[in-house]
């Protein structure tokens, strides 16, 4: 399965899904003596499997469309942001060796002062989102080295949380479903305990990771750790252009 499916889609786009279907799935085998395990396993299984694949449809989707106006909301993308002068989470040194670097590897021409940064704030904008883009394209390309790993894994992380959260609406429908499902179950002398306690477990989760201070801090951790990788693209991945213009200095 892992050979087929590449990590992020497993944990980033499938992770959310599966997870509201475990919800399903307690509450389905909460009717279920545990006695008949196999029938409750296998009934377990096929609430998992439906409810996944009904809300794996909707999951990338559901996250993507909650992404820019996010956002907009917090001033742009985060590591397009991190890159602007008048942005104080690099620290200037850094940020003019970061500036550097972009030009370095081709990625744009020239980065704008702060004062053409201040003249025509669009201008540098799209400037700061074609060098994020690329290096977005850059840090897949080597995601299975370090420290790209780390970054992937980051990025993961925001995935799962980003598209929980354009799903959160559909997951708490199903998780409070499925808990007033196992809770019918004991008016009718049945005792679901581990039941019910993992759907307010899994409802515990969802609250705490699909919230939208929960995903602008991953958000800007996977920049962090994108900006601070930048050094570590090798020579060879530079474009030919850059290597040019370097050998030209």
């Amino acid at each position: 399965m892992i050979g087929l499916v590449d990590r992020y889609t497993l944990l980033a786009r499938v992770g959310p899904a599966v997870l509201v279907g475990m919800a399903a799935c307690l509450a389905v085998t909460a009717w279920i003596p545990f006695a008949e395990w196999p029938f409750k396993l296998a009934a377990g299984s096929t609430a998992i499997a439906i409810v996944s694949m009904v809300l794996g449809q909707l999951v990338r989707d559901a996250g993507k469309a909650i992404e820019k106006p996010l956002w907009t909301k917090w001033g742009g993308s985060p590591t397009a942001r991190m890159l602007r002068h008048r942005d104080e989470t690099v620290r200037p040194g850094l940020k003019a060796s970061l500036h550097a670097r972009m030009v370095e590897l081709g990625f744009v021409e020239r980065m704008p002062t702060k004062q053409e940064e201040d003249e025509d704030p669009a201008g540098a904008e799209l400037l700061y989102e074609t060098c994020s883009d690329r290096l977005r394209n850059k840090a897949l390309e080597l995601k299975t080295k370090s420290p790209f790993d780390v970054v992937h894994q980051e990025n993961i992380s925001y995935g799962f949380r980003r598209n929980l959260l354009g799903i959160r609406a559909y997951a708490l429908c199903i998780v409070t479903a499925a808990l007033l499902g196992a809770a019918t179950a004991f008016l009718f002398g049945r005792h679901p305990y581990l039941e019910a306690g993992g759907i307010i477990v899994i409802a515990a989760a969802i609250l705490a990771s699909a919230n939208e201070s929960a995903l602008k801090r991953t958000a800007e951790n996977y920049s962090e750790r994108l900006l601070n990788a930048v050094d570590a693209i090798p020579q060879q991945a530079r474009t030919p252009a850059a290597r040019r213009e370097r050998r030209s200095k």
